[in-house]
């Protein structure tokens, strides 16, 4: 249904925007990974452009199982 796909792209914006913003007032880097379990499509969002930067998943399972 478009409505809950609407409510569902706003929700995202807005907690990628509270990450970003999470990041630069407590410098800190984030990785946000968000994955719909419906169609299990997934979007990232991370708070620097480094090429080290997210993590493999490999690399978070292995610190935060």
């Amino acid at each position: 249904p478009k409505r809950r796909s609407e409510r569902l792209s706003r929700r995202r914006s807005t907690l990628i925007n509270k990450a970003h913003e999470l990041a630069e007032f407590c410098d800190i880097d984030i990785a946000l990974i968000i994955r719909n379990r419906r169609t299990s499509r997934y979007f990232t969002s991370n708070s620097v452009d480094l090429a080290s930067w997210p993590p493999f998943k490999e690399q978070i399972a292995s610190r935060w199982p």
